[in-house]
C-alpha cells in the first residue's frame, strides 16, 4: 500500500494511540466470496501466488462491486502488463483493466464469472466495529478487525481526492485494494493507503476510501472511462488563526472572472462553510465535497459566511455565459492566476540539475543565483536550464554554514527579472513560492499561503514557516508576498506546513564570500552532505545495516543539513537506535527552533523511545505554535497523561474539541480511562 515516508508522515507514526477497542464480531464467512487477490504482472517482477516469497511480489486486493466488476487500488494495476485474480475459493482467473482514475487511486478490473457484488454499509460512525479483508503479503486473504477510527478524512496526502474512512484495523503490503466491512459484512469502503515506517509495518492508522467515494468513481469509470470532477471556478485558501479561533472554513483567494463561483455571488474573502450537506473545515474538505457530487449535478447549495453573517448561494454547474471584460484576477495570464508582479517573477527563477537532478534558484544579480545546498550538494558546478539553453554555472564559495549556496552564470537574460535581496523590505503575506514544476516542466507560481512563524530570535539558521504551497522541484526558489518582494528561499516542507530561509541568510551568505574560512566551509560542507546522503541510500537499500546506521548517525551529525538530520533520524527510529534518532533530531529542532516538523519529528522519537516525560515540554511549545493541528494536539494529550503533566493533557483536549470535536470525543476517553503508559524503551 501508500506509505508516507519521511519527516512529513514520521510525524504520525504512533500518533493516535486513544481509541481502545473492543472485539469486533466474526464477520460472515461469505463476505469472502465478494474479496479478490490482485495478481499484477509488473516489468522485472514476479507474479504474486506463482513460486515467489511472501511479501516480495507486487500484489493487492479487490472488491467486487458490480457483477464480474472489480475495483482495486490503481497504484496496483497501473504498471501491470498483465494482471490474474485469485477467488476466495483458490481459482485464479485473467482480468482485463477497464479504466482507472489516478486523482482517487481507484481501478476496475473485469472478469469472465458471476461475482456477487458487496451490499454498500450505510454511512459508518466513529468507533463502529469494522474489519479489513485482503490479500496482506501476499499471503491470501485475511481478516482483522477493529473499529471507525475517523471519516471524512481529506488530508492524509496520498491522493489529489481524498474521502477516507481511517480504521486501527491491521492493513499491511497487499491490502491495498481489499475490503473494509461493517458486522454485517457490508462494504464500508476500499482500502488504499497506510500510514507506515520504511518498513511498510502496520501501527493502526489505515485509510479506506469511503463506499461514496468508490461508488462515484465505479460509476463513472464504467459509464465513460474516465472521472471528471466538478470545479466551481474558485481558488480556495486556509483560514489564518485569528479566523479559526471563530470558525473553521476555507477562505476564497481568487473567483475567476465569469466563472460557476462568481455567477453564484461568491466573493474573494467569503469562507465556505458548507457544500450541499457536507460541512467544509479546509481547502480540501471542499475540493473533496465537490468531487463526490455526480457528474450530472446542475446545481448545490454553499453555505457561505460574509461579514459575520452566514448565508446560502446556489452554485450551478450549467455553464455561465462568459463576461470577458470582467477582471476579478489580479493578473490576466490563465496560467498563472496571482498578482502581476508575483507572475513576472518567473521570469528570476531558473531550474537547474546538480546533485539534485531538479532543482529551483533564483537570481539576485546579473551573474548570480542562490540555491540550497541540498540542490547542489558537494559538486562545483549546476546546469541551468533558461530560454536560451543550458548553461554551466560555478559553485561561488562562502563561509554561510546553512542550506545555501551561490551559483555563478553568465549569460542569463539581459532583460529577465532580478530579485534583489539588498532592497527587500519585510513582508506580511500572502506569500508564495515560485519554482519548477516537475510535471509541468516549467517554474510556475504556486498557492499562497500566510505566515505560520518567522524565524525564532537569536537562531542563526532560522526560518521562515508559512503555507505558501511547495513541492519537489521547487527547493531553491524563490518565497515572495503580494508585491513580489524577495522574503526568502523556499526549502520544502510537507502536511501544509513549509519553510524558507529568510532573506537576511542571503545577505549573509553574500558578505562571508570574502571570508578567509570560504572555501574550507563549502568543501567542508558539501563532503559531509555527500557522505550523509550516502549513509542514508545505503540504510534503505538494506546494505550492512549495523554498518551503515552507524555511518549514519555520524556522517548526517556531521553534515548539520536540517532535512538530513530529519530523515537519518526518522531511519535511525525505524531501526530501534532511538538515543541516535534523538540526538538528531534534537539538532535539527536546536538548529530551527521555530520548526513545527522538526520538533513534531522529535517527539515522534521521543515517543518511539516511551520517553513521555521528555516530550512535555517540546509538547507544551506545539501546543502554542500549532494550536488548530490535531496531531499536534494529540502529543500534548498523550505526553501530558503519561508523563504526568494533567493540565498540559487538558489543555491539549480544549484545543482538540475546538479543532476536531471528533477526535476529541477519542481523547476524553483515553484521558479518562488511559491504559498503563508502555515501559521506557
Amino acid at each position: 500500500m501508500p506509505r508516507r515516508t519521511g519527516f512529513s508522515v514520521f510525524f504520525a507514526l504512533i500518533v493516535c494511540l486513544f481509541l481502545t477497542t473492543a472485539p469486533l464480531s466474526a464477520t460472515p464467512e461469505e463476505t469472502l466470496e465478494h474479496v479478490v487477490s490482485v495478481l499484477p504482472v509488473w516489468p522485472g517482477h514476479e507474479q504474486g501466488g506463482q513460486g515467489a516469497s511472501p511479501g516480495t511480489a507486487p500484489e493487492g486486493s479487490g472488491v467486487v462491486v458490480r457483477r464480474g466488476v472489480i475495483a482495486t487500488a490503481f497504484h496496483v494495476v497501473e504498471p501491470a502488463e498483465r494482471v490474474d485474480i485469485r477467488l476466495s475459493d483458490g481459482r485464479v482467473l485473467p482480468a482485463r483493466l477497464i479504466a482507472g482514475d489516478a486523482a482517487s487511486d481507484i481501478a476496475l478490473l473485469s472478469v469472465e464469472t458471476d461475482l456477487v457484488p458487496f451490499e454498500i454499509s450505510p454511512a459508518p460512525g466513529l468507533a463502529q466495529p469494522a474489519c479489513a479483508i485482503g490479500n496482506a503479503f501476499g499471503l491470501g486473504l485475511s481478516v482483522t478487525c477493529g473499529v471507525v477510527s475517523a471519516v471524512g478524512v481529506t488530508n492524509a496526502g496520498f491522493n489529489a481526492v481524498e474521502d477516507f474512512v481511517q480504521t486501527d484495523a491491521a492493513a499491511n503490503p497487499g491490502s491495498s485494494g481489499g475490503a473494509l466491512v461493517d458486522a454485517q459484512g457490508r462494504l464500508i469502503g476500499m482500502m488504499s493507503a497506510i500510514f507506515a515506517s520504511g518498513a511498510d509495518a502496520n501501527i493502526g492508522v489505515n485509510f479506506a476510501v469511503s463506499a461514496k467515494l468508490l461508488m462515484r468513481v465505479t460509476d463513472a469509470l464504467l459509464a465513460d472511462g474516465k472521472v471528471e470532477y466538478l470545479s466551481a471556478d474558485w481558488r480556495l485558501g486556509s483560514a489564518d488563526n485569528a479566523q479559526l479561533a471563530k470558525v473553521a472554513a476555507p477562505v476564497v483567494g481568487t473567483v475567476r472572472a465569469g466563472g460557476k463561483a462568481h455567477a453564484a455571488g461568491i466573493e474573494t474573502g467569503d469562507l465556505i462553510l458548507e457544500i450541499g450537506s457536507r460541512r467544509t473545515r479546509t481547502p480540501r474538505d471542499a475540493l473533496t465535497a465537490l468531487a463526490l457530487l455526480p457528474p450530472q449535478t446542475t446545481v448545490v447549495d454553499v453555505g457561505v459566511l460574509r461579514g459575520g453573517a452566514e448565508k446560502t448561494v446556489s452554485l450551478s454547474f450549467v455553464e455561465p455565459t462568459r463576461q470577458p471584460d470582467l477582471d476579478v484576477q489580479k493578473n490576466s495570464d490563465p496560467d498563472c492566476p496571482h498578482p502581476s508582479a508575483v507572475c513576472a517573477l518567473r521570469q528570476a527563477v531558473f531550474p537547474v540539475s546538480s546533485f539534485d537532478p531538479v532543482g529551483s534558484a533564483t537570481r539576485i544579480a546579473s551573474d548570480l543565483l542562490v540555491t540550497n545546498r541540498h540542490v547542489v550538494g558537494n559538486r562545483k558546478d549546476a546546469t541551468v536550464h533558461t530560454p536560451g539553453g543550458s548553461k554551466t554555472a560555478k559553485v561561488v564559495p562562502s563561509a554561510f554554514r546553512g542550506d545555501l549556496v551561490l551559483l555563478k552564470v553568465d549569460g542569463l537574460p539581459e532583460d529577465g527579472q532580478i530579485l534583489d535581496p539588498a532592497s527587500a523590505r519585510p513582508a506580511e503575506g500572502p506569500y508564495y513560492a515560485i519554482g519548477a514544476d516537475i510535471a509541468r516542466r516549467e517554474v510556475r507560481v504556486f498557492e499562497p499561503g500566510e505566515l505560520i512563524l518567522a524565524p525564532a530570535e537569536g537562531a542563526d539558521l532560522g526560518r521562515l514557516h508559512v503555507r505558501a504551497r511547495m513541492q519537489p522541484g521547487v527547493s531553491g526558489g524563490a518565497l515572495v508576498d503580494g508585491d513580489g518582494d524577495l522574503a526568502g528561499i523556499a526549502v520544502g516542507g510537507g502536511d501544509g506546513r513549509y519553510e524558507a530561509i529568510p532573506v537576511a541568510a542571503i545577505q549573509l551568505l553574500l558578505q562571508q564570500r570574502e571570508s578567509p574560512e570560504a572555501t574550507r566551509m563549502t568543501n567542508r560542507l558539501g563532503i559531509n552532505f555527500a557522505a550523509c546522503a550516502t549513509a542514508i541510500d545505503s540504510v534503505l537499500a538494506g546494505e550492512r545495516q549495523e554498518e551503515a546506521l552507524g555511518q549514519l548517525s555520524k556522517t548526517c551529525k556531521a553534515s548539520s543539513n536540517h532535512g538530513q538530520l530529519l530523515e537519518a533520524g526518522r531511519l535511525l527510529a525505524q531501526a530501534g537506535d532511538f538515543d541516535a534518532a534523538i540526538s538528531l533530531h534534537g539538532q535539527a529542532s536546536d538548529q530551527v527552533p521555530n520548526s513545527i516538523n522538526s520538533r513534531m519529528s522529535l517527539l515522534v522519537s521521543l515517543q518511539l523511545a516511551t520517553r513521555f516525560e521528555d516530550m512535555t515540554d517540546h509538547a507544551r511549545w506545539l501546543l502554542k505554535a500549532a494550536p488548530d493541528d490535531p496531531q499536534a494536539l494529540r502529543f500534548s494529550i498523550q505526553s501530558g497523561v503519561w508523563g504526568g503533566d494533567p493540565e498540559l493533557a487538558e489543555a491539549g483536549y480544549r484545543a482538540l474539541l475546538k479543532a476536531d470535536p471528533r477526535q476529541a470525543q477519542a481523547a476524553r476517553r483515553f484521558i479518562d480511562s488511559a491504559p498503563p503508559a508502555p515501559r521506557r524503551r
